[in-house]
């Protein structure tokens, strides 16, 4: 019953989302179009629940025709994005799109964040376990990590937040992130605000990683070294948004 309470909240949630975030959506659509024409909706392969590969939908905010020997996540200035583009990004609002991936099922609202199957495939087992999960448009890594995203660390947070996640913490991290991705966004805009790409400094973070009571303090994440993998594994060539 719960999990049928909880599908419903999300089918609802979504469409009213939808409905009151399309007028932006739209803007975005038309200022990406003039800085660089080309699709619209960036389709790409991801890893949900179990294992289950499904398509992720984003704004295109990346130049056309800008693929090339990058790692998978996005790095800090990353030139495949014009400011204009990268301003876009750090809103949020190229994420509109995955609120279908809501409707469909294959995202709920709060979850780790999903991978590309070549980044999976590197994962040791212990790293795999994260899988357990459904993927979610918001996400403790969402929320913490905003640049230049090491996964290892992405994955020791993900890991160590979801075994103990509850109502209340989920619920904090949507009330939080419209505030971290203003405060993301603003700093780029402000110069006199130090631009921030990560907020694991911050106290409502601890809480957030804290288990039964208890603070887990940055050294106890669980950070297995991948050892001896294929560079070219994840670092080939692929279409990145």
């Amino acid at each position: 019953m719960g999990r049928k309470i909880t599908r419903i909240l999300e089918l609802f949630g979504a469409v009213i989302l939808l409905l009151l975030l399309f007028p932006f959506f739209l803007i975005a659509v038309l200022i990406v179009q003039i800085d660089s024409p080309g699709k619209i909706i960036f389709r790409q392969k991801r890893i949900g629940k179990d294992g289950r590969v499904f398509t992720l939908y984003k704004l295109r905010t990346m130049r056309k025709n800008a693929n090339g020997l990058f790692p998978p996540h996005t790095q800090v200035n990353d030139p495949r994005f014009s400011p204009v583009c990268r301003f876009i990004r750090a809103t949020g609002i190229d994420e509109v799109p995955q609120l279908w991936n809501i409707i469909k099922g294959d995202m709920g609202f709060v979850g780790p964040r999903p991978e590309l199957p070549k980044i999976v495939h590197t994962y040791t087992p212990s790293q795999k376990k994260i899988l357990e999960y459904k993927p979610g448009l918001f996400g403790i890594s969402q929320l913490v990590l905003r640049e230049g995203v090491n996964y290892k660390l992405k994955l020791a947070i993900e890991n160590n937040y979801y075994p103990h996640k509850n109502f209340t913490r989920d619920m904090l991290i949507l009330l939080l992130t419209p505030l971290v991705l203003a405060d993301h966004t603003f700093t780029r805009i402000i110069p006199f605000i130090k631009h921030r790409r990560e907020y694991t400094d911050t106290g409502w973070f601890r809480y957030l990683m804290s288990s039964n009571g208890g603070v887990l303090e940055e050294g106890h994440f669980e950070t297995d070294e991948i050892e001896n993998r294929k560079e070219e594994e994840i670092h080939a060539p692929m279409a990145r948004q």
